[in-house]
């Protein structure tokens, strides 16, 4: 990893808040979008960190984002039981497009394949479930899940879909679990680098990236729990990733009052 920008988040004119970017992706063309949790928004940033047209004003506290499709995006509200799409046009306009109500509080939210979505749960004993763009809500039926239940914040989701892999955090626990969704066995991945890991991504050549908070590094991991690396970034508690379509950066970000960043580093191809 090679740091290439470095963004502070200062309050701008229009915040109430100093920016809080709790979830992060990349549209296939290189743009990236954020969710910023204490200002309700929803941002367009160009490859220098620079905000593109308009922010979307939420009504309510907005928590993780993903791109479904190129200029479609799906964003999850945690207790307010909902999901949101919006579309973003090329001239970076950001509009609503249809609103899902569902059934449990969703956290985090990835992709599993063209038509379904993972989303890690609040409050309920299951942990992640599954929800398709036409929004039916599923469960991995095959999956057995710690007898335990996540609070905000507490546990994100990531999925390696051509390796059929549930990975899910633990932050409390300082314990990455890895799912094998088809086979139905699991691994529960613990090491001295992985301390209150929360944000977690697919990487290149289908591995795993984690924000190991405590350690503030990114841990580099196989889908079966093998530690690849492990890469020290420039921030306190590093909190929100995610790696652009084509492999080639990783966008984080962290939460901390007064000392909040928004970085892009290099991905070079001895990672993949």
């Amino acid at each position: 990893m090679e740091l290439l920008l470095s963004a502070a988040l200062p309050k701008t004119g229009d915040d109430e808040y100093e920016p809080c970017l709790s979830g992060l992706d990349f549209l296939p063309d290189g743009r990236l979008v954020a969710v910023d949790n204490h200002n309700d928004k929803c941002i367009v940033l160009n490859d220098q960190l620079q905000r593109l047209g308009k922010p979307y004003k939420f009504k309510i506290k907005p928590l993780s984002v993903l791109c479904v499709s190129h200029g479609a995006l799906c964003v999850t509200f945690g207790s307010k039981k909902v999901v949101l799409l919006l579309s973003v046009s090329t001239d970076n306009v950001i509009k609503l497009t249809r609103k899902i109500k569902t059934s449990s509080e969703f956290d985090s939210i990835c992709c599993m394949s063209p038509y379904h979505m993972v989303v890690s749960m609040r409050d309920d004993p299951r942990h992640v479930r599954m929800l398709s763009v036409d929004g039916v809500e599923s469960n991995f039926d095959k999956l057995v899940f710690a007898k335990k239940t996540y609070k905000a914040h507490e546990s994100k989701c990531t999925y390696v879909q051509s390796k059929n892999t549930l990975i899910l955090t633990d932050k409390k626990a300082h314990t990455v679990y890895m799912y094998d969704t088809v086979m139905g066995t699991s691994k529960a991945v613990t090491n001295e680098d992985i301390q209150k890991p929360i944000g977690a991504c697919v990487g290149p050549g289908d591995t795993v990236l984690v924000c190991s908070a405590n350690k503030h590094s990114i841990v580099h991991m196989s889908v079966n729990g093998e530690i690849i690396g492990t890469y020290p970034v420039d921030m306190r508690f590093p909190n929100s990733i995610c790696v652009s379509k084509d492999d080639t950066r990783l966008a984080v970000s962290n939460c901390v009052e007064g000392i909040r960043k928004l970085q892009l580093y290099k991905l070079s191809p001895a990672t993949s």
